[in-house]
């Protein structure tokens, strides 16, 4: 049985109430913004830290069928909840404004950023970016898909910002303009969220849309087109 805030209509909600839902609650508290938080789960993981926080924080758990997504200005949809679900779906039809964390992220951020992302390799590649920056001499914040949620990666101060990004992620994200950007490959993953190899492939691409610097993967036929003529290339070959 969901239980239902009697609540008057929010106008920014957060879908899911995981690590990253609770970054978001965190950023925006952080920012004054009034929010709801809706989840399907009853008893979500980050719920006793969300009513430290926020103790009037309007809820509505236990299901997604409630009036708040289609009438909100703005859902934050956790990368978990896929922008297919019907109720999500529905909230995009009715005009609501769907994004992620790293939407918000690209929004609020100072710092020069680092984008991350492939289907293998992308955590230990952030963290040896962010272990190479640090070594010399730069204040760097590594996070995002990986230990550290994006957005609390902004309550402190850095002088460089290196994230690695998920499909899921990307998928929620327009406005990210990275310093630099990088697929580092791609194979079949996450199909049965994506459909297609195509349409991952397309989620993945949005690393690149706003990106200073493009950079790929030369040996990887689907990176090297995606990237374009432009992108500065790695590979185990002479470029």
């Amino acid at each position: 049985m969901a239980h239902k805030a009697q609540q008057a209509q929010p106008e920014r909600v957060i879908v899911g109430l995981g690590d990253t839902g609770l970054s978001v609650a965190r950023h925006l508290h952080r920012l004054g913004m009034p929010f709801a938080v809706v989840d399907s789960r009853l008893e979500p993981p980050g719920l006793a830290q969300l009513r430290s926080l926020e103790p009037e924080v309007p809820m509505h758990l236990g299901d997604l069928d409630t009036p708040w997504l289609q009438h909100a200005h703005q859902l934050v949809l956790s990368p978990g909840l896929s922008p297919d679900l019907p109720q999500i779906r529905a909230a995009r039809e009715a005009g609501v404004e769907v994004i992620g964390d790293i939407e918000l992220f690209a929004h609020a951020a100072d710092a020069p950023v680092i984008a991350i992302t492939g289907s293998n390799g992308k955590s230990t590649v952030t963290a040896l970016v962010g272990e190479m920056a640090r070594a010399a001499g730069v204040n760097a914040g590594v996070g995002g898909n990986i230990g550290t949620p994006a957005l609390d990666l902004l309550a402190e101060d850095h002088d460089l910002l290196v994230v690695e990004l998920s499909s899921f992620q990307l998928e929620t994200t327009a406005s990210l303009a990275p310093r630099a950007s990088v697929i580092l490959n791609i194979s079949a993953d996450h199909l049965d969220r994506h459909g297609t190899l195509d349409r991952y492939a397309a989620a993945k691409a949005r690393i690149y849309e706003r990106a200073e610097t493009r950079i790929a993967n030369r040996q990887d036929a689907r990176v090297r087109a995606l990237a374009g003529a432009e992108a500065v290339s790695f590979g185990l070959d002479r470029p």
